[in-house]
């Protein structure tokens, strides 16, 4: 019988995680913020909510992965604990630090700040690309998924920022095959791909390489990393992250004593939705958490809150709900077309909120 909430959670989530894993990714049905950056990709208006975006390869009937994942730990009636507190993150941040080293001890550090981009053309990569430049922002997630790897790296390239200044993740699409070898084979070709998509802007390297989403077993699963792995000896990439990843399908990689540790795991968490465990199985494996969908369903419901906690510091609702993402001990990838946002959500570094004001926000969705 379980007894543990800590388990029933990490059972929920380790089942919906199997459960999308069957298709390449699905569509979503929940609102969200006005300009930030989710998984699932969206086209954003600053008039409201945000309309979901797919490929054509991603129909209606697929199923809502944060949906599925809510209904889940409600049923099984898990919350964030009373107290509101959170696990302390394992990796060192302080109220000027925005930037963490990952576990691969890469010299290149990894800004906590991250700009998404979203399904657009190349020429909006492009323009939003040197927005994000010009606004500081220096950490970038690329993903296969969005089409426009291209446009973000011309504009790498027209922007004449040094290459070593810039974090830069690429990611890989492998999750519809099944069994270790054909994974291999999909993982590897997503790779080659990636490199070629880059090297319109002159680059040939990545500092990163993330994988969209776990294989549909733990075979398929090593045969992803076995690629990624490949990679890195090629020196072609500096660190390996995963997403979308419950903790038994971190084990099917660290079973393996030998085997690169991912160094990110990118997945929802946020003011509305935090189960603790997200956090705490990260952190046992010395993995950061970096949030896709920081501020979905948050300024909605709780701008209030946090826009009256901010006023003390002289800060919006964005800035503190990114905050406190921060002090849990997390990274964050938001996106904008607006530069007003984009330098809003990268100036969330000069200030710390009160364990007070920590507890309270973590309480916000009991």
């Amino acid at each position: 019988m379980i007894t543990s909430t800590s388990t029933i959670v990490l059972l929920a989530v380790s089942l919906v995680f199997a459960v999308h894993s069957a298709s390449a990714f699905c569509t979503t049905n929940f609102p969200s913020s006005q300009h930030h950056y989710h998984k699932i990709l969206h086209s954003t208006s600053n008039d409201g909510e945000t309309e979901p975006t797919v490929p054509s390869l991603t129909t209606s009937s697929e199923i809502s992965r944060r949906s599925v994942v809510s209904n889940l730990i409600a049923a099984a009636a898990v919350t964030v604990t009373s107290s509101g507190t959170l696990p302390q993150p394992s990796f060192a941040l302080a109220s000027n630090d925005n930037a963490v080293t990952l576990n691969s001890q890469n010299k290149k550090s990894f800004p906590l700040a991250s700009f998404g981009l979203q399904i657009y053309n190349d020429d909006v990569a492009y323009k939003l690309t040197l927005m994000a430049l010009e606004v500081g922002y220096r950490n970038f997630f690329a993903s296969v998924l969005a089409g426009n790897q291209k446009g973000f790296a011309r504009a790498v390239k027209d922007s004449g920022i040094p290459r070593e200044e810039l974090y830069i993740c690429g990611t890989v699409l492998s999750n519809r095959v099944n069994g270790e070898d054909a994974a291999y084979k999909k993982t590897a070709q997503g790779c080659l791909e990636n490199m070629q998509a880059f090297s319109v802007g002159k680059i040939d390297k990545l500092d990163m390489i993330m994988l969209d989403y776990p294989g549909t077993n733990d075979e398929s699963i090593r045969g992803q990393w076995k690629a990624f792995e490949e990679m890195k000896s090629q020196k072609l990439v500096d660190d390996l992250a995963v997403s979308n990843f419950s903790p038994t399908q971190l084990d099917a990689i660290l079973i393996n004593p030998d085997a690169t540790k991912p160094t990110v795991n990118q997945l929802p968490f946020s003011v509305a939705f935090h189960p603790r465990d997200i956090l705490e199985y990260n952190k046992k494996r010395d993995v950061l958490v970096q949030s896709w969908s920081p501020l979905s369903r948050v300024i909605g419901r709780y701008g209030s809150d946090l826009g009256s906690i901010g006023k003390k510091y002289g800060k919006s609702a964005a800035q503190v709900g990114l905050r406190w993402i921060v002090q849990s001990g997390s990274a964050f990838c938001t996106q904008s077309k607006s530069r007003s946002h984009f330098e809003e959500d990268l100036n969330v570094f000069d200030f710390e909120l009160s364990t007070e004001e920590m507890k309270r926000i973590g309480q916000l969705a009991a």
